[in-house]
């Protein structure tokens, strides 16, 4: 095992493991180029080596010439520790031809997807939130700490106040909303929701889907859903200008700002988080991403050893 990231001309798999799907994606070479498989999220609380096994097979399954080849896996996955052994990965990647396995946290992949090698942060909110900041000499990890005890704004956040907006609703702790309507419609009945919730094994993406009615009820004036995403706005850009804090970047640096995910296409929040950074760091650019977490996982190959990245990029081959 290393965590010197070198480069060489075997086929590439990009991988994008998230809590709520995973895909895989084909670099240009002798498979053609672009093909995407996509397969089930990955539960981070469980080993990660098998349930990339699991993917592994639903790839070849569809492509089974990747079997016949000595390729490079390159894995961007939500749950990945900072101080991950890839080793266990590439032992059970190997029957499916893989030869090479880097392995990073799904935020380096995110970074590198959205701003490449520019200084600044990244903030994805998906299912789950993390930001990641890169300085000249450190990188700063802030939130991604679970839906338990972190995550805050992401999809799940929303979702799960949603929930909460409903049940306040219902027994006159809170304001009336439309959610009640929204999703609580989804329940036969509603004070047996949380136990419907806890006994189903995909109960955080199956929250987090929730979501998407709570952004939607804000946006057509729903004062309670209104105040639950801007409350997640504030979440998400604290925890960005954090991150440009942590790694010492000012308004002099000019940094880089990508903000991510689905939680991000949210109007009413993209445009809170933008006027919150620019009122704590107007020096800060809020930038278009240059490409998504699976460009980022096809780019670790490319990292150099003198980026503060490297080190948490794990290589086992």
């Amino acid at each position: 095992m290393s965590n010197a990231v070198c480069s060489d001309s075997s086929p590439i798999l990009a991988v994008d493991a998230g809590q709520s799907s995973t895909r895989v994606r084909c670099e240009p070479g002798p498979w053609g180029a672009g093909w995407i498989v996509t397969s089930s999220g990955v539960r981070t609380a469980l080993p990660l080596a098998q349930q990339f096994a699991t993917v592994m097979r639903d790839v070849a399954t569809a492509h089974p010439e990747i079997t016949r080849s000595d390729c490079t896996v390159a894995i961007g996955s939500s749950g990945a520790r900072d101080d991950e052994d890839p080793i266990a990965v590439l032992h059970a990647l190997k029957p499916f031809g893989v030869s090479r396995v880097l392995l990073a946290h799904d935020s380096v992949t995110s970074y590198l997807g959205a701003l490449g090698n520019q200084l600044g942060v990244v903030t994805a909110s998906g299912t789950g939130v993390i930001t990641l900041a890169v300085g000249r000499h450190s990188v700063a990890r802030v939130d991604g700490w679970g839906y338990v005890i972190g995550d805050a704004g992401s999809a799940f956040w929303l979702g799960r106040h949603g929930l909460d907006a409903v049940m306040r609703a219902h027994d006159g702790r809170g304001e009336p909303t439309v959610l009640s309507e929204t999703i609580g419609s989804d329940f036969d009945d509603i004070e047996a929701a949380y136990l419907d919730l806890h006994a189903d094994p995909l109960m955080v993406s199956r929250i987090a889907a929730y979501s998407a009615k709570v952004t939607a009820a804000a946006e057509e004036g729903d004062h309670v859903s209104h105040d639950i995403c801007v409350r997640a706005a504030h979440e998400l850009a604290h925890s960005t200008v954090t991150g440009l804090r942590q790694t010492e970047l000012t308004d002099a640096d000019s940094p880089a700002v990508g903000l991510l995910g689905g939680v991000m296409k949210s109007q009413l929040i993209h445009a809170a988080i933008t006027r919150e950074i620019s009122a704590a760091m107007p020096g800060a650019r809020i930038v278009e991403p240059l490409g998504e977490g699976l460009d980022g996982a096809a780019a670790l190959p490319t990292v150099g050893a003198d980026s503060p990245l490297s080190q948490r990029i794990h290589v086992a081959q």
